[in-house]
């Protein structure tokens, strides 16, 4: 194989993952997009059950309060990516989950690439599951999640629940996140200003449990689907980056080709020009010996 055909062949290459490249920065956008669209709705579900909860309470006899055993631990949620070409996400994810857990914190990973990575890092994981690759996926991830979460303080073995998950910025690198979401800080969701009597049809410790339970859904969701725009903007920045260093290769492969070409051609003509002047010589040679005989 020549030179030329040898770079023809990596130009083929290139091009088609130039166009793999293109086609994976294209679906991260759409990803982002999506999972934009879909927080407010999400949001808007969360305010509700918020509001619902404040006129709950209004239903008890006495404050809810929270009882908190010593023998519990903390539970850490970290949303991390499903899927992988997403630069640094992961790392800055586990990072500043490590800066804040304690000897006896429990970590929850949601997402395979996240887990992977910590289990790389030798931390222990007391759940892993897999992360929604798309807002529509999101609500499934978070009741196999939840499944846990409340398994676990059924056995008085949590005490308090935090989720980290990184906050989508245009423009600028995603915000790491942190919120509290067990024990609910009831002070401030009571109706203020205080309203009459909410109707219901449930005895009111039931009825405040399930909105409590919608609540802490809404709440895990939201988080999950921040994560995935921000998932998904790491990996439209890591792709761009790549498409931006794939076609400057496949320039320059292109240039080598023109040159290896040229070259080519130079060597072509040289050989048709030394074969005109040996067939010159050739027919002097011949002329000269005829007029000698």
């Amino acid at each position: 194989m020549t030179r030329l055909s040898e770079i023809q062949s990596h130009i083929a290459s290139m091009d088609e993952l130039l166009d793999i490249v293109g086609a994976m920065r294209s679906l991260a956008g759409m990803r982002l997009q999506e999972a934009q669209h879909a927080l407010p709705g999400i949001r808007s579900y969360a305010d509700s059950m918020a509001a619902g909860i404040g006129s709950a309470l209004l239903l008890m006899p006495q404050p809810v309060t929270e009882t908190h055993q010593e023998k519990c631990h903390r539970a850490l949620i970290v949303c991390t990516a499903e899927h992988g070409f997403v630069g640094g996400f992961n790392e800055r994810m586990l990072e500043a989950a490590e800066a804040t857990l304690g000897p006896f914190d429990l970590l929850f990973v949601l997402g395979s690439r996240g887990a992977a990575l910590a289990f790389e890092r030798g931390r222990k994981l007391a759940w892993t599951g897999p992360m929604a690759t798309r807002p529509a996926g999101a609500p499934d991830a978070v009741n196999r999640l939840t499944s846990e979460i409340y398994a676990r303080i059924a056995h008085s073995e949590i005490a308090r629940v935090d989720v980290m998950f990184g906050r989508y910025r245009q423009g600028a690198a995603s915000m790491i996140e942190r919120r509290l979401l067990l024990p609910l800080d009831t002070a401030k969701l009571v109706a203020k200003p205080a309203r009459q009597v909410p109707l219901h049809n449930l005895p009111p410790r039931p009825l405040l449990e399930k909105l409590v339970a919608e609540y802490i859904f809404a709440l895990l969701t939201e988080a999950a689907v921040e994560s995935i725009a921000s998932e998904n903007a790491a990996r439209f920045a890591a792709m761009a980056s790549a498409h931006d260093n794939v076609s400057n290769k496949l320039a320059g492969l292109q240039g080598n080709a023109r040159q290896a070409r040229q070259t080519e051609i130079t060597a072509e003509l040289l050989d048709l020009i030394t074969g005109a002047e040996a067939m010159q010589v050739g027919s002097r040679r011949v002329i000269c010996e005829s007029i000698a005989l």
